[in-house]
């Protein structure tokens, strides 16, 4: 992952300013509803950043544990639960949470298949990601000119299905959702575009819900009577 980039960005939202708040309390929500959660399991924020993410699920009730590598950013994250780390190696064990979400990593990091593995096995099976929407067209002209969001130019629906498929998960939900840029987008503009009235412009970012998929359950074994002995005659 791309240390530096990140250490170097201070202009980013804090997770209570309102664009951010409309950016991921409908990811939490719909992420919430695809994947049944109920609002007290433990959740992980891999790439947690400011906490824009964090902060959506934990005002739906959920204690989470945020995850980055950019000490910087680590420091603007409100969670009491805080740790700087690496999302390909995770340290935690496997099944210490009970989902394991991401926003704007895999497209900054060089194996995203592997990442989405290590979110699953300490997930619990259970893994949430939002990346931007190449068919979006703001948001390709901004990764097409920001060298590092380069890779997310092949971000698209199909392309997040085909890497959870590569990671060993069902994909339960993937689309495209989302018209305001956490970043980027105005407050006054970002309380109006949560709640569009009006034809909504192609979705700025994808976000797909996925689970491990269950093992086959054991047929029932047959049983049969023992065979009868002939009688004998007397």
């Amino acid at each position: 992952m791309k240390r530096g980039y990140w250490e170097s960005h201070p202009s980013y939202q804090d997770a209570g300013d309102a664009s951010a708040r409309a950016f991921a309390d409908p990811k939490a929500a719909r992420v919430a509803e695809v994947l049944g959660l109920r609002g007290d399991e433990p959740v992980l924020d891999v790439g947690a950043g400011t906490g824009h993410l964090t902060e959506a699920f934990r005002r739906r009730g959920h204690p989470v544990t945020a995850l980055d590598a950019a000490a910087a950013m680590l420091r603007r994250n409100a969670s009491p639960r805080r740790v700087r780390g690496d999302a390909g190696r995770l340290p935690f064990p496997d099944g210490a949470f009970a989902l394991a979400v991401e926003s704007n990593v895999l497209h900054h990091v060089a194996d995203p298949v592997s990442v989405l593995r290590e979110m699953a096995r300490v997930g619990g099976g259970r893994v949430a990601a939002v990346e931007p929407n190449r068919n979006h067209p703001p948001m390709f002209c901004f990764n097409l000119l920001v060298k590092e969001e380069w890779p997310a130019l092949r971000y698209t629906p199909s392309h997040l299905r085909r890497l959870a498929a590569a990671a060993g998960l069902d994909a339960r939900h993937v689309a495209a959702e989302g018209w305001v840029y956490q970043n980027k987008t105005p407050a006054f503009l970002a309380r109006r575009r949560a709640r569009p009235t009006g034809p909504r412009p192609p979705a700025g970012y994808v976000g797909g819900g996925s689970e491990a998929p269950s093992p086959p359950r054991p047929r029932p074994s047959r049983s049969f009577p023992p065979p009868r002995r002939p009688a004998r005659g007397r």
